[in-house]
């Protein structure tokens, strides 16, 4: 594998949340060639001296314009081949992002998805976003079928079309809508790669979505759409989208490093293990 990744993290006063993220990283890169950018906009809670203290970390803080602003400015001073886009209070799954690393050593992928674990503020898993259909044109023309932490792609697609810094919250749906209608060839990994905390203060949370609309040129309710939802719901059924027997991920917590096993229907978690890993 001769590519890179770079590893790209928005931040604004995310001391709680970004020591987590970081270890994440460095956990779930071990043994790839990779950096990791944070982009700070003049946080003042300690998260700015903290990462200054991270000798791996490199660290641009500076008055931004939002989070795509940020997001386009960290991919600019990326140097690596592939691009990760994980917010600081995301982590990664080595699991997964090792398949998606190894799925993008085929030069005809442009990038790679997976499902995306779903955990609440005391990092108890909620659910898992089982996308495991490889999404069309239309499928991106009703929803965003992909979470951003749970997505890999080419610096090269950001290159022709960076992140529109208009909107707030979903320029990563109007990005990734323009970039299938370029015929963005994509895989699907059913290991997760991203894991999404839910804790009450992410930017979902605390700023309306209503405000901005992907999809103002589309007829959501029309019947052609309609007919396009049941097939990708049919694909999901046919594919195993809607079961799954077994999860397995890792996240960091403020004891560090803990490693669980679920066992579904019936929802049995093993904590196999948890580690202090510095």
């Amino acid at each position: 594998m001769t590519h890179k990744l770079s590893v790209v993290t928005p931040c604004y006063n995310s001391i709680r949340y970004i020591r987590n993220c970081v270890e994440s990283v460095r956990y779930a890169c071990q043994g790839m060639d990779y950096e990791h950018i944070v982009v700070d906009g003049l946080s003042s809670d300690g998260t700015v001296e903290y990462l200054r203290e991270q000798s791996d970390i490199r660290l641009l803080s500076e008055k931004d314009a939002g989070m795509y602003d940020a997001l386009n400015k960290g991919i600019a001073m990326a140097r690596g081949e592939i691009i990760g886009h994980l917010n600081s209070d995301e982590q990664y799954s080595r699991r997964g992002l090792l398949a998606a690393w190894a799925a993008l050593d085929d030069k005809d992928v442009d990038a790679v998805m997976s499902p995306t674990v779903m955990l609440n503020g005391r990092l108890e898993f909620m659910q898992l976003f089982n996308q495991v259909v490889r999404p069309t044109v239309r499928d991106v023309h009703w929803h965003m079928p992909v979470q951003s932490c749970s997505l890999l792609y080419r610096r090269a697609l950001w290159e022709r079309e960076p992140y529109d810094t208009q909107y707030r919250l979903i320029a990563d749906h109007v990005w990734f809508r323009q970039q299938m209608e370029r015929g963005l060839e994509i895989r699907v990994e059913r290991e997760p790669i991203g894991i999404f905390i839910w804790h009450g203060e992410n930017l979902s949370s605390t700023q309306s979505h209503l405000e901005e609309n992907a999809l103002a040129d589309i007829d959501t309710k029309s019947c052609l759409m309609s007919l396009v939802k049941h097939w990708y719901r049919f694909r999901k059924l046919c594919l195993g989208g809607y079961f799954r027997a077994r999860l397995r991920y890792e996240v960091f917590g403020d004891a560090g490093l803990e490693k669980v096993e679920l066992f579904f229907p019936k929802l049995k978690v093993r904590k196999f293990d948890k580690t202090k890993v510095s």
